[in-house]
């Protein structure tokens, strides 16, 4: 019983240095907070921040990587190499469905750290687990430049619209975006545009 008590302490100071971190990023930008700002904001003493990170730039990674590993789960799809090639469009809408469900989980995070002109460098870190994600799925095709700089600009493109959404949520409705994005993947994009 012990153990849950402590566990559960962990996990309010770290959700309360989250909610402080993100809030302060949102005021003073990332560049500017310091421990003491943080500590401040989530009502705990600086000693109590380093028990749980090293740093400001430890704690922007852990928080990163906690929330790439949610958006993990949405390109699990269990695909062996030889099968990427068949990814039909039911399973592109759903992978990009759960994608959105996830980052929505979790707006307030992206929604800040892809608010700060790139300045915790948070659209490059989500391109790049992105293209780890999809990358588990295609080994050794990679290595294919073809390959290389298709994925680049299907994963820059797909970024690029998660900023989008994320900034004015109220003119982009998820399931049309999917439908948009799903129909650039399936059609020759010029067709696309010749529509427009």
């Amino acid at each position: 019983m012990g153990k849950d008590k402590v566990d559960l302490r962990i996990l309010k100071t770290r959700k309360a240095i989250k909610e402080a971190f993100l809030t302060l990023v949102q005021t003073k930008g990332y560049e500017r907070i310091t421990i003491q700002d943080i500590a401040d904001e989530a009502m705990i003493n600086r000693n109590t921040f380093y028990l749980h990170y090293v740093d400001k730039p430890d704690l922007m990674e852990n928080l990163s990587q906690e929330s790439m590993e949610k958006l993990n789960v949405c390109f699990n799809l269990d695909i062996k190499d030889e099968e990427i090639h068949a990814i039909d469009k039911e399973m592109f809408i759903s992978s990009l469905s759960e994608l959105f469900k996830a980052i929505e989980a979790d707006i307030v995070f992206f929604r800040t750290m892809l608010s700060q002109n790139d300045q915790s460098n948070f659209s490059t870190y989500l391109k790049e687990a992105l293209k780890d994600f999809i990358l588990s799925g295609i080994g050794d095709d990679y290595h294919n430049q073809k390959m290389k700089v298709g994925l680049e600009y299907i994963i820059s493109g797909l970024v690029g619209v998660i900023c989008m959404w994320i900034l004015d949520p109220e003119h982009l409705i998820v399931e049309e975006v999917i439908e948009h994005l799903s129909e650039i993947h399936f059609n020759n994009v010029l067709d696309l545009l010749k529509k427009i």
